[in-house]
């Protein structure tokens, strides 16, 4: 039973949304269920989007996204980006890249989707989680959840990164108990 992920610098939004489709069908195998849950942080939810887009949303009960850039990157986070992950990927989330346009203006189905919204850190002219902009996590389609936090810009600290974890934001953690229950 051991699958293989393997990891490359050069992926797209796009090839990580086939992995997410082979994922999703050996859970169901795995589990004997006809629907899965996801729950996306981050790249991962733009990810799970495209999934839904490019394969329809039968095989998802529900998602639940965490400080997601749904409506893109842009400035410094764009410009250092690729030093942290993939080019193509990072290319994908740009605020003006083709993936982001189709995201939000193709059809898609519209799944139950709840949406952790991390503000609190100053990013100019807008509050965020230090990576991503308060305006760029919404969905107008979602049940969004705002999550107020803090960043130490200077030790590179940002809400984004730990908002997922359950001892620095306990209230995540409630939020998603209570979604899945």
């Amino acid at each position: 039973m051991g699958e293989t992920t393997i990891s490359s610098n050069e992926d797209n939004i796009d090839t990580y949304a086939i992995r997410l489709k082979n994922i999703v069908g050996l859970l169901k195998e795995r589990t004997n269920k006809d629907k899965v849950i996801i729950v996306a942080h981050s790249m991962g939810g733009l990810v799970t989007r495209r999934y839904i887009q490019i394969f329809g949303g039968d095989n998802i009960d529900k998602i639940i996204l965490i400080t997601v850039p749904n409506h893109g990157i842009e400035d410094k986070i764009k410009d250092y980006c690729s030093i942290f992950g993939p080019e193509d990927a990072c290319n994908d989330m740009s605020y003006d890249s083709v993936l982001i346009n189709q995201l939000n203006n193709q059809k898609t189905d519209i799944l139950p989707t709840y949406n952790l919204i991390g503000v609190g850190c100053d990013m100019g002219d807008e509050t965020g989680d230090g990576i991503i902009k308060n305006s760029s996590q919404y969905l107008d389609y979602a049940t969004n959840y705002y999550v107020s936090g803090t960043c130490n810009e200077i030790n590179f600290e940002y809400l984004h990164q730990y908002i997922v974890y359950p001892k620095e934001y306990p209230e995540v953690y409630e939020i998603i108990k209570k979604i899945l229950s």
